[in-house]
């Protein structure tokens, strides 16, 4: 007599209990953070500390200086006076290359941990680099853009002393800003549960004070050059917020 094929009508976890299904999600998931997370994302984030850390431990008496300057406390001058314009303008540049390659690595993680609907066409072991690149030429074409316009039409109207000064206002506190978001941003890299929550917050709270801080010095630089608000607007429609809002569009939709 022919035996009854076998009919397997009921669902693993029904057979095996809910834990079977549980075991392949958190295997499923320790693939994804290795793939997303792995050796690549964790040396660029541990480079960034090492860096910074050279940097504060170098120059750390000017870098006081120019955070509680920028803070509106005023200071005496000799705090800065063993940096000259060419060191002040390298740590200005390497400190912004820093933050970028922070927000460029901070959007991974946001993407890879809260948004993985977002990556939906892109291979696991490509989201760092795919995802990473995007936003670090994004950011950097932003600032080249905004530097060689604000230049360009400081020439044009042949006020070249004032847009060298605000284009250094600029760099400054975008420098100062980074020298004080990186701790935060190291800390939502590398930690996870309860510490990455202070370290994202952490960035958003100092990048929030440094919005602030850095629209009130433009408005401030702008009335003391005796420039039109009017002109002060459309620089900050035409070169901040237009700019930014064109890298933050295609993530909100």
């Amino acid at each position: 007599m022919p035996l009854r094929a076998l009919q397997h009508n009921i669902s693993p976890a029904e057979a095996f209990g809910a834990a079977s299904m549980l075991a392949e999600q958190n295997n499923s998931s320790a693939l994804f953070d290795s793939a997303v997370f792995g050796t690549p994302f964790q040396t660029t984030a541990m480079i960034i500390g090492i860096v910074y850390i050279f940097f504060i431990v170098r120059y750390w008496e000017f870098l006081r200086y120019f955070i509680i300057t920028t803070l509106g406390i005023r200071m005496s001058n000799r705090d800065k006076s063993h940096i000259n314009p060419a060191e002040q303008t390298n740590i200005e540049v390497v400190m912004i290359i820093l933050g970028v390659i922070l927000l460029a690595l901070s959007a991974v993680r946001v993407c890879g941990v809260w948004y993985p609907n977002l990556l939906n066409g892109i291979e696991e072991k490509d989201v760092f680099w795919v995802v990473g690149g995007c936003v670090a030429v994004a950011l950097s074409v932003m600032l080249l853009f905004q530097c060689g316009t604000i230049t360009l039409a400081a020439t044009i109207c042949e006020h070249k002393k004032i847009g060298s000064e605000l284009l250094s206002t600029k760099l400054l506190y975008m420098a100062v800003a980074f020298v004080v978001t990186i701790p935060f941003g190291v800390m939502f890299l590398l930690c996870s549960h309860t510490m990455a929550t202070i370290g994202f917050w952490g960035m958003i709270l100092c990048g929030t004070i440094w919005v602030i801080i850095f629209v009130k010095e433009t408005f401030l630089f702008f009335v003391s050059q005796k420039i039109s608000i009017l002109h002060w607007i459309l620089y900050l429609c035409a070169l901040e917020i237009f700019p930014t809002s064109l890298i933050l569009a295609p993530i909100l939709r």
